[in-house]
């Protein structure tokens, strides 16, 4: 017994959950009855029968609601076509509306007089009372479409506007936590600033190295929060800073060269291509070899930037024959910025070495 009482409460909450929704609906329809069958009646003195008022308006409720969340909704879904939808379906439902009175009247209440005791006569001023009786709760039903549609636009305007507003404080958020993380690089940059100081008398080639480290420290930490396109004179200083710095360890052993035009130094383009092309040679190019050096070059030649790079590789390299996740990774950088206009290629020559070139039309 009890798991049949429980089984009953998820359709009571359901019900109940409608109620509650809807409320406001029997709340005006109960306002609108009272008026139309208790003040119109005292006023009038007269009253009609019960069936009659149920049946009457059970017909008026639909056709209100028919109207308003079914012709309107289908009949406006195609602003192209609304000038033969609203009318054909207008006259539909004017129609089916008349149709379910005198179906009700000449056969349902011809024989049990449940609506009215009376047989009204169905002629022409039986149909034009009908067609007034739907015209007025249809033209309630366009007043109700249009309200419910304004409060759904409003909702989400301010839905909308809410999120603006949320996206503003996120940002700001982003703001304040980038400025509390400079903190720490800035500490950073500053305390191998001070040993730098310290160090460029005793061991100069410390020194040099701490220097060279923090430029290109910094250029990272600067290059994420800068424009989509930078000089690529920035970028080169920031090779010549690796060179340098690779140099400096391997006591200036490494077979690498790096040409480029000085004209290309105002050349603009995405940050953190040519480093990482560089970065590349170091770790899986042999620079070791005279006659094998690795080639660094950057020129423009008939409208089109040009970066070329050449190494040999380390014999004992397990990809080398296949391109890094950096070269992938500059390959879709290039591809979302430039489109077509940009082209990669890498491949092995006879002598075993990778090279890489680049081309972007200007």
């Amino acid at each position: 017994m009890i798991s049949e009482i429980d089984n009953n409460y998820p359709q009571q909450n359901k019900i109940l959950r409608w109620l509650s929704i809807n409320k406001y609906h029997f709340i005006g329809w109960a306002a609108f009855l009272f008026y139309e069958i208790i003040v119109v009646g005292f006023y009038t003195g007269k009253f009609g029968v019960l069936g009659a008022y149920i049946f009457h308006y059970a017909l008026n409720i639909s056709i209100f609601y028919v109207h308003s969340l079914l012709v309107l909704r289908y009949g406006l879904i195609c602003k192209k076509q609304i000038i033969w939808r609203i009318p054909l379906f207008l006259i539909l439902e004017i129609a089916v509306y008349l149709f379910i009175m005198y179906f009700a009247y000449a056969f349902i209440n011809k024989d049990t007089h449940i609506i009215n005791t009376k047989e009204p006569l169905i002629d022409l001023p039986f149909f034009l009372g009908g067609i007034f009786r739907a015209g007025y709760f249809i033209i309630f039903g366009t007043a109700y479409y249009f309200l419910i549609t304004f409060i759904k636009e409003r909702k989400k305007t301010e839905g909308l506007e809410q999120q603006r507003l949320n996206n503003i404080i996120q940002i700001a958020k982003s703001e304040n936590a980038f400025l509390r993380a400079q903190i720490q690089p800035h500490l950073l940059f500053n305390t191998l600033d001070f040993i730098y100081q310290n160090a460029k008398e005793n061991s100069p080639v410390a020194a040099e190295t701490i220097i060279a480290i923090s430029a290109m420290m910094r250029y990272a930490v600067d290059s994420k929060h800068k424009e989509e396109f930078i000089e690529l004179g920035d970028e080169i200083d920031q090779v010549e800073n690796l060179l340098n710095l690779h140099q400096l360890r391997a006591n200036h052993t490494l077979q690498i060269r790096f040409w480029y035009d000085d004209e290309v130094r105002s050349e603009k383009i995405i940050p953190m291509i040519l480093i990482t092309l560089v970065e590349n040679i170091f770790k899986h190019g042999n620079l070791t070899e005279q006659s094998k050096p690795a080639n660094i070059t950057v020129a423009i030649h008939e409208n089109t930037f040009i970066i070329e790079t050449s190494n040999a590789y380390k014999i004992n390299n397990s990809v080398i024959k296949r391109a890094g996740t950096g070269i992938e990774n500059i390959k879709k950088r290039l591809e979302y910025s430039y489109g077509t206009s940009a082209e990669l290629k890498y491949y092995f020559d006879d002598n075993e070495h990778f090279n890489v070139k680049i081309t972007i039309k200007k």
